[in-house]
């Protein structure tokens, strides 16, 4: 029966290995393989690429499961299909910083109160592919671009300019500073412009360092080693904002991105719930 078929797919997918649906289900690996490839055959597409160190889903096979969880698991928690199979992973991908400040700490809340998800998160700057790397769930700083995808606004991250206070009596920048000299200034990038909250973006004159990590910038300018643009709530100790007349960055806000609202897993709709705001 094709149910049979779907319900082996999830197990296996959701494990992304063979041998483990089969220990988990109690039939044979060489049954688990078969039917997932009769299944394909039936279906007329491929739905896992298999390796010898690892699977992973094509992308028919992400959307075939996101079509078919939520109904395969209510049938299985009907039927007691297995106990394992109630036991789903949300596979997750977020900024590293965010994932230590903000991210990470409510997502251990969310599977404190909810024991039977299991998270998988990657942190990376880079944006990953749904389907080619097999995400469920993206945390990501917009403004975003990819008009296909599904964005659902968290929360504001409040940017400002600043310096380590040894660099700002060096330069004496106390007061107010114009565009012009602090373009000039040394300055610490993410290798971008700055974007502003009028929409222009400022070029840096002099780029001292170029660093894709915030948290080294941040390092770099409690060093004295530049002005830099930083969230907020990273400018703290030894860092102090600066006042560049008529000249604000732009305020970003964090998304929850996912590939379509009508197949989301009901586990993933949960968590983005879970992570917006009361």
């Amino acid at each position: 029966m094709i149910y049979n078929d779907l319900a082996l797919f999830t197990v296996v997918a959701n494990h992304l290995s063979f041998s483990k649906a089969a220990d988990r289900l109690g039939i044979p690996l060489s049954r688990v393989s078969r039917r997932i490839a009769e299944l394909e055959d039936h279906l007329g597409a491929k739905l896992l690429e298999r390796t010898t160190r690892q699977v992973r889903l094509t992308e028919e096979g992400r959307r075939l499961l996101d079509r078919c969880q939520n109904p395969i698991e209510a049938l299985q928690g009907i039927a007691g299909f297995t106990d394992d199979t109630r036991h789903q992973s949300i596979r997750i991908t977020a900024p590293p910083l965010a994932a230590r400040t903000t991210i990470g700490p409510r997502l251990l809340d969310f599977v404190a109160q909810n024991p039977d998800v299991a998270l998988e998160m990657t942190t990376t700057n880079a944006m990953l592919d749904f389907f080619r790397d097999n995400i469920d769930l993206a945390f990501r700083v917009g403004p975003l671009t990819d008009s296909s995808l599904v964005a659902k606004r968290l929360w504001s991250v409040p940017y400002c300019f600043c310096a380590g206070q040894g660099f700002i009596q060096e330069h004496g920048l106390d007061g107010p500073i114009s565009r012009q000299d602090f373009q000039a200034l040394p300055a610490l990038t993410a290798g971008q412009p700055w974007v502003l909250e009028s929409g222009e973006t400022l070029h840096p004159k002099q780029v001292a360092h170029s660093l894709s990590d915030l948290d080294v910038i941040a390092q770099a300018a409690r060093r004295d080693l530049g002005v830099a643009m930083l969230p907020l709530d990273m400018v703290v100790d030894d860092l102090q904002r600066l006042q560049v007349t008529d000249t604000a960055p732009l305020t970003r806000d964090m998304f929850a991105v996912y590939p379509s609202r009508r197949l989301l897993p009901a586990r993933v709709r949960k968590l983005i719930d879970f992570m917006t705001p009361g």
